[in-house]
């Protein structure tokens, strides 16, 4: 079972949503103004006997693991509601597509050609935050279930500036959407206690993907960190480009800095490309600790087989043994059932495994509440929801930021722990969460939303 860390700060209080409103919006959508239609099972406002679920993801290209994985996970919950009866007595259907070259064009058909009540994904903090407008237009309500960038969630465009309307504004904050995973603000934040806790201060050096989601990471850890108290010398930072084939370059002029420690962002072939080249130029041997904040993942440990150094630090939003409880089991042997005969993926979860099951199960439990598929009454029961049943354990949706307080994981990379493939997995793993309050405590003068 593994440690538990809650941060919660001198007190409970959190800014006020700024200029908002969630009813003006979802009327000028026409989200609030559909007609109500008598379902089977008496929900209103549907399309017919069948509740839709849509998915966009990356299902192709560097991600496609990751992407997939989460597909996966939806279609075990999809199953095994299904199984249990429904939504209300509704049958529920799951079509997941491709973010592809116009993830905006795949959000739009998926809400007005597969009619979706719902709507889940993506797999890219710069997709969601150049889409938001789009789903926000839609007025479907679209859970995230893999988003890193705090953004998305920040709601305070007086403290941080509106990210639609100044170069520097930081808040993007879109009504009708949600997210079921921990994310950026929190995970960075674990790491930068964690390296608090355990080894003070040290010279640090960055590498991660040169995007949104790379640089947003190296900005939170530092600003946490000095938020901290802990007086860390960067002595380097890198940004290879996202999907880079040759990091070489890039891991030879960190070694070059001399650090004690490397801060790293990178996730799915990223990790994969990076561990691999950083063992080769002997980088693990170098450095007393390196830390990744989402590359632990089935889908890497495997393709790494027996190159993954021991003993480094790896986080994620999920980690299938990081939590005891008798949901999260059900989650694993219902996954291990649907995927044990799949040769081409781990029959565990990965990394996104935890929040895109619980998104599912969140529709499930605000449809049924609301009793109804209108836009308007599942957003509105989605504000505040808590899901008793979640792997991760109970976690609620904030009602003003629309993130769950869902923790985030960080182990060591072991191979004697039992998972199965042929890699490494995480050991001595431990959770950590966050509140607003804390966040902006430890935040303040950085610029930089909580998120939370």
């Amino acid at each position: 079972m593994s440690n538990d860390h809650t941060d919660q700060g001198t007190n409970g209080s959190s800014r006020l949503t700024t200029g908002i409103d969630r009813r003006k919006f979802l009327t000028a959508t026409g989200a609030g103004a559909t007609a109500a239609v008598a379902g089977c099972s008496g929900l209103t406002g549907g399309g017919g006997d069948t509740i839709k679920i849509g998915g966009v993801y990356l299902l192709s290209g560097i991600a496609s693991a990751l992407g997939t994985a989460s597909a996966n996970a939806a279609r075990v919950a999809v199953e095994q509601i299904n199984e249990d009866g429904g939504i209300d007595g509704q049958e529920v259907e799951l079509e997941v597509r491709d973010h592809g070259e116009d993830p905006q064009a795949q959000i739009r058909s998926v809400a007005q050609e597969y009619n979706a009540d719902v709507m889940i994904g993506l797999t890219s903090s710069g997709v969601t935050l150049g889409s938001a407008p789009t789903i926000e237009s839609l007025g479907v309500p679209f859970t995230l279930t893999d988003i890193g960038t705090p953004y998305i969630t920040e709601y305070d465009t007086d403290a941080y500036g509106d990210y639609f309307e100044a170069d520097d504004g930081k808040a993007a904050f879109t009504p009708n959407m949600f997210r079921a995973n921990s994310m950026t603000s929190h995970m960075t934040y674990a790491i930068a206690k964690y390296v608090a806790d355990n080894y003070g201060a040290m010279r640090v050096a960055n590498m991660g993907p040169n995007y949104a989601y790379g640089q947003q990471c190296w900005e939170y850890f530092q600003a946490y960190s000095e938020g901290l108290g802990v007086d860390h010398e960067y002595v380097a930072s890198e940004f290879p480009e996202l999907g880079a084939s040759d990091m070489t370059p890039q891991i030879n002029s960190v070694l070059s800095a001399d650090p004690d420690l490397v801060f790293t962002s990178f996730w799915a072939g990223d990790t994969t490309t990076f561990i691999s080249q950083a063992a080769d130029q002997g980088l693990f041997d170098e450095v007393e600790d390196v830390f990744d904040t989402i590359g632990a993942d089935p889908t890497v440990y495997e393709a790494l087989g027996d190159t993954t150094p021991e003993g480094i630090h790896m986080s994620g939003w999920y980690w299938p043994t990081a939590y005891d409880n008798e949901n999260n089991q059900a989650f694993l042997d219902a996954y291990e059932e649907r995927f044990s005969s799949d040769d081409t993926t781990p029959n565990i979860p990965g990394f996104t495994g935890g929040s895109t099951w619980a998104a599912i199960y969140m529709y499930k439990q605000a449809i049924e509440a609301a009793g109804s598929t209108n836009a308007d009454d599942i957003i509105s029961e989605m504000e505040g929801l808590t899901l008793e049943e979640d792997p991760r354990g109970p976690v609620t949706i904030n009602e003003d930021s629309h993130q769950a307080n869902a923790p985030c994981v960080i182990g060591e990379t072991s191979f004697d722990v039992d998972v199965p493939y042929d890699g490494a997995g995480l050991a001595n793993t431990q959770t950590y969460t966050l509140t607003r309050s804390r966040a902006e405590e430890l935040l303040e003068g950085s610029g930089l939303g909580p998120g939370i």
